[in-house]
């Protein structure tokens, strides 16, 4: 699913235009994403949650030359389903 299909559903659930339906899933994104930049969790009740994890740099292997190289130190974010959303999941035809 991507963010057209997104805004599709959204728009066709209220019953809003296709603009409006994409501007409430922009507004909704970019509100996510700036609190997971200023470190905060993202906590959504029944679907999960959001948080921002630091990763220490790291040394590795180049495959095809051999040489050592420094991955520098960052900050992703980690999901964690709720336990509604595992057990969707879990009866589910995927999980079949």
């Amino acid at each position: 699913m991507t963010q057209t299909d997104l805004t599709r559903a959204l728009a066709k659930a209220f019953g809003l235009p296709h603009v409006k339906g994409q501007r409430i899933l922009r507004s909704l994104l970019e509100t996510i994403a700036h609190a997971l930049a200023t470190k905060e969790t993202v906590s959504l009740r029944g679907f999960g949650s959001f948080r921002p994890v630091r990763r220490a740099a790291k040394k590795v292997r180049h495959p095809k030359t051999g040489e050592i190289v420094t991955i520098p130190a960052r900050i992703t974010v980690s999901f964690s389903p709720s336990p509604a959303l595992e057990k969707r999941l879990k009866t589910s035809r995927l999980s079949r």
